[in-house]
């Protein structure tokens, strides 16, 4: 590939990012920013009292910062940098947020990078719509450009890269939705892209994947990266320059990250037209994406069978080959983050009815005998129709792949197989719509059980209007003064 095959890329997105304004967004991604800011805010207020949430806090607190942004939740102000490291660690902490089909998890460093500059540059209800936008769309296309990390050779696939881990995406995220805020000048913008994309974390998804006994963070810590996109805007801001033509050079910002081609068409075709948020898929539970294919095919066996947990003597489930994978097979999980990637935990949660959010993850409902038991009658087998991945993919993405159950159940065998889970947008039986999208937010905000139950829930309630006539908002502050949990 020679270098003026790409000449102007950089430039291209940099104009993108800070020339996007909300009256030329369709009334279809306006819906969406909104819908991913109220599932990002559920996913961050669900975590505040789990373990790997109180610690982000505490870093906040300790690094501090002039207070010109606020920490979800919490009442407190601190440097926009911190308070976007804080929301957007907790914002997957318990892994329901959001996943794009291209194997990226970016929504929520996207709407946190997004609030925490708006709030910062006094921006409107309108600017943060249009930041969630920009910043989406960047951190996707990114995602689609580099492709996904494995090897396809003659229609197979036949290994897989090093390049992959999520870094990517949500670095091009956080500085897609910081860059539309701080609106600097192009030349300022480019130079911000240089100096966020040689400080993007490792790839690490082929570390990550051979553990069992997993880390706080996945395969990159999303309040990492948020801050990281702020801090590059600021040192524009302030003169520093990096590398501004970091996507148009032959040695340029995919090879850092193992990748052999950065695919043009799909980094700009449709630039400011074709708006990526509209593909995300939104998780219906708290767990790994992967895992809810067989878990939607359960769901569906339950509702239409009515076959309760006590009724059910084994469970095989018929799992895609990224999740096959020794942390997927884990019985017993002891800590949040290796129950997040269980089979057995996630069905033994949907066949016991636990309330969808954080009390999946209650010490409690994480030893109970009785949720032992179900894991134990749980087993977990490749699906044979998932082995040829390439098959799957349609335009890079995973939009389909099939995944399926076997519930031994009343002396007989119930099965399904499905190739769309719970939460993708395209196909209507599957998008989660409005009211789900709100009934997994009050499970987050407001958990049955929860101390200050009800009032928790009249706080979601307001938030909930506040979201909705988003764009009438001029003063994000207030707005933010409605997070604070302490307050009731």
């Amino acid at each position: 590939m020679s270098k003026q095959e790409f000449v102007g890329h950089t430039k291209q997105l940099a104009e993108f990012a800070i020339g996007a304004r909300y009256e030329n967004l369709p009334g279809e991604v306006v819906r969406e920013c909104k819908r991913m800011l109220i599932d990002s805010l559920g996913c961050a207020l669900g975590a505040l009292d789990t373990e790997s949430g109180r610690i982000g806090l505490a870093f906040a607190d300790v690094v501090g910062g002039a207070p010109s942004a606020t920490i979800v939740g919490t009442g407190r102000r601190t440097s926009p940098m911190m308070a976007a490291y804080a929301n957007a660690r907790l914002g997957g902490v318990l892994d329901a947020d959001d996943t794009f089909p291209s194997l990226g998890h970016f929504g929520n460093t996207t709407a946190f990078t997004a609030l925490a500059t708006a709030e910062h540059y006094d921006r409107t209800g309108r600017d943060l719509i249009t930041s969630i936008a920009v910043g989406f769309d960047l951190g996707a296309r990114l995602c689609n450009a580099i492709g996904l990390p494995f090897k396809i050779e003659g229609g197979k696939v036949v290994g897989y890269t090093d390049r992959g881990g999520g870094s990517v995406s949500q670095a091009w995220a956080a500085i897609g939705a910081a860059a539309s805020s701080a609106r600097l000048s192009a030349q300022q913008t480019e130079h911000a892209f240089g100096i966020a994309g040689v400080n993007t974390p490792l790839p690490t998804l082929s570390e990550w994947a051979g553990l069992v006994d997993l880390p706080m963070m996945k395969v990159a810590d999303p309040g990492w990266v948020s801050q990281m996109g702020i801090a590059a805007i600021l040192l524009a801001s302030l003169g520093s320059t990096g590398y501004s033509e970091l996507l148009d050079r032959d040695v340029g910002f995919w090879r850092f990250f193992g990748g052999d081609r950065l695919d043009r068409d799909a980094l700009l075709g449709g630039l400011g037209k074709d708006w990526l948020i509209l593909d995300t898929t939104y998780k219906a539970w708290p767990s790994c994406r992967w895992i809810h294919y067989p878990l939607t095919a359960l769901e569906n066996l339950l509702l239409e069978h009515k076959i309760s947990a006590e009724e059910i003597e084994k469970v095989i489930v018929r799992a895609n080959p990224f999740s096959v994978s020794r942390r997927f097979h884990v019985q017993q999980p002891t800590t949040v983050i290796n129950a997040q990637f269980s089979y057995a935990h996630s069905f033994a949660m949907l066949a016991l009815n636990i309330p969808v959010g954080p009390a999946w993850y209650w010490e409690e409902n994480m030893a109970s005998n009785r949720v032992r038991a179900f894991r134990e009658r749980v087993e977990v087998i490749p699906e044979p129709l998932a082995a040829d991945l390439a098959r799957w993919v349609e335009r890079g993405q995973f939009r389909r792949l099939p995944g399926g159950v076997d519930v031994h159940a009343r002396g007989r065998v119930f099965s399904e197989t499905i190739d769309n889970a719970r939460g993708d947008p395209w196909r209507t039986e599957t998008l989660l719509t409005d009211r789900q999208l709100t009934e997994k937010f009050f499970g987050m905000v407001a958990p049955a059980g929860s101390k200050n139950e009800a009032h928790r829930r009249q706080l979601g309630e307001r938030i909930l209007d506040t979201v909705e006539r988003l764009e009438e908002v001029t003063d994000l502050g207030e707005f933010l003064e409605l997070l604070d949990l302490n307050s009731i």
